[in-house]
């Protein structure tokens, strides 16, 4: 996981422009030597302009803007979520403005997180957002822009539990029941970095925060915006997150390896985004607690 740009306004001075040039060819003896470079620039006017008058008198369909496909997963707030039957977040706010910025109109997919990246290297998709590390997008065929912003997985535990997950190493080496989202980087997280904790899979986020408020489970791993969301709640009682990331990770747009030129253009719009302050703005609106924009 569609803002427009409104089209030149040309038919309300360029009509009488003409309307001058062609009284002017008519009678060229009554133009006057400061007048007639006047004249000049606007038959110029004229003739670049002439192809778009071609194609109205003709009811020509003007061309349309290529697609910008996204991929994502509804995996909750902030980055993306369903909302009275919308599709809304982070990545939702990011990918609109991106394609705008592009000149493209943007096409929005939701699916599974586990299916984006065959979608992606399959092209049924263009991007997505992800924070795969380069040497897993090398071996797939895959390349990242800029990052926009700096994440990393967390934990969400219980407020009564804040004393035995206090810091990371509790974290890592516990024995509890722990939850995570499959198919994410919590997944591969509490896999291969968690060996003594009792796994417990589900196959939605909200899922896992229900059954850490019912105590079926001790913590729940996910990235770091999703336990920001959830925790910076002003409705949240029962919950908190522990603000110390368990990986250092970076969220970047991803797009097929050969797709250079698409690439490229990504990497300009963020450029100028962090120079104006504009991705601090998107990010910010979805992140209550502070975060920091990759630079």
């Amino acid at each position: 996981m569609v803002h427009h740009h409104p089209g030149p306004r040309a038919g309300r001075h360029d009509a009488p422009a003409a309307g001058r040039l062609s009284r002017a060819v008519g009678r060229p003896e009554a133009i006057r030597p400061n007048r007639a470079r006047r004249r000049w620039l606007g038959g110029l006017a004229g003739l670049a302009l002439g192809a778009p008058f071609a194609a109205a008198q003709t009811g020509a369909a003007a061309p349309e803007r290529p697609t910008l496909r996204l991929g994502v997963a509804a995996s909750g707030p902030p980055l993306a979520f369903f909302h009275r039957g919308v599709l809304r977040g982070l990545s939702i706010d990011l990918a609109r403005a991106l394609a705008d910025d592009l000149d493209r109109d943007l096409q929005i997919q939701e699916m599974p997180e586990a299916r984006l990246v065959d979608a992606l290297r399959g092209g049924r998709i263009d991007l997505m957002l992800s924070t795969l590390p380069e040497a897993d997008l090398t071996a797939l065929g895959l390349a990242a822009s800029s990052p926009l912003f700096e994440t990393g997985q967390m934990a969400l535990i219980r407020g009564a539990d804040v004393a035995r997950f206090a810091r990371p190493v509790d974290i890592i080496t516990t024995a509890a029941r722990v939850g995570y989202q499959q198919g994410t980087a919590g997944a591969r997280f509490v896999q291969s970095r968690m060996p003594r904790a009792e796994r417990v899979p589900f196959a939605d986020v909200a899922d896992g925060i229900a059954a850490l408020r019912g105590g079926e489970v001790d913590l729940f791993i996910h990235a770091a915006p999703t336990v920001w969301a959830v925790a910076a709640d002003s409705a949240e009682e029962q919950l908190i997150g522990i603000y110390q990331p368990l990986t250092d990770e970076r969220a970047a747009w991803v797009v097929r390896a050969e797709e250079r030129l698409l690439l490229s253009g990504i990497d300009m719009v963020l450029r100028r985004w962090r120079e104006s302050g504009r991705l601090t703005q998107l990010v910010n609106r979805w992140m209550r607690t502070r975060v920091q924009v990759a630079p």
